[in-house]
Formats: structure tokens, sequence, C-alpha cells
């Protein structure tokens, strides 16, 4: 005859997944649903009827910072002092690299003189830049 050497298992194994599968339904009420959504609108026709849009404008973020008694220009990793020649040249080969819809966006700190600020404005023009706008100083 065999020896019995523990209780039998089986019932509660039972019970504990009845109790989990009870806990499992419990907690899926109890939060939200989690549906996807998106702003697609329903088109007649389905998505290939949608006319593309344009491209947005190219930014270019010029920021003016103090630089000991002179002001230094920064448009991403380039960086000048020369705020009249060497500037003025890097914006001339951008506008011929990005062409007609180009953004230009000074950011000057607080402490750059305003005289070359408009140094650095009248480049963007004389450079053919129709859309130059200010930003707010960076803190």
């Amino acid at each position: 005859m065999a020896a019995h050497v523990g209780p039998n298992m089986t019932p509660m194994v039972d019970v504990v997944m009845v109790i989990l599968i009870f806990f499992m339904l419990g907690s899926s009420f109890a939060t939200r649903n989690w549906y996807l959504t998106n702003n697609t609108p329903a088109i007649k026709g389905g998505l290939h009827n949608i006319k593309t849009r344009a491209m947005p404008a190219t930014r270019i973020n010029i920021r003016l910072q103090m630089r000991g008694h002179r002001a230094m220009a920064m448009i991403g990793v380039f960086q000048t002092e020369d705020l009249k020649r060497q500037l003025f040249r890097y914006l001339v080969k951008k506008k011929k690299l990005f062409g007609k819809k180009v953004k230009v966006i000074l950011t000057p700190d607080n402490n750059v003189p305003y005289q070359d600020v408009i140094t650095v404005y009248s480049n963007c023009i004389k450079a053919q830049y129709h859309q130059v706008a200010f930003g707010y100083p960076m803190k």
C-alpha cells in the first residue's frame, strides 16, 4: 500500500484559481477603458482621397548671447562674434539651401545690446528672409 505523505492539494489549487479569476475580473471593471482613439475624420472613400498638405516652413533659431564684452550669435552648432560679415554669409548660404519658406526667430538674452539685435535683424532682411520674429530670452 502506498504511503500518503501530505494533504491533497487539488482543492486548494482550484480555490486559488477561482479567487485569481475573481480578482482579475473585478480589477478590470475598476479601471477606465483602454480604447485607442484618434482624430482622423471619417472620409468617404477612405484615406487615399486626402490631399497632402505642404511642408511647414523651416525655422532658423538665432540666439544672441554676451561673451565678455561682445555679442555672439548661435545657430545650432554655428557660433560667431562677427555679426555683420560672417553671420550674413551663413544666412545667405542657408537661404540658398532651404529656399523661400524659412522663418527666422531671433532670441536675444536680456543683456545683449539693442544695436547688436538690430544688426542681426538687418542681416536677415538683407539675406531676403521675409519672416523674421523675436522670441523670448532664455532663462
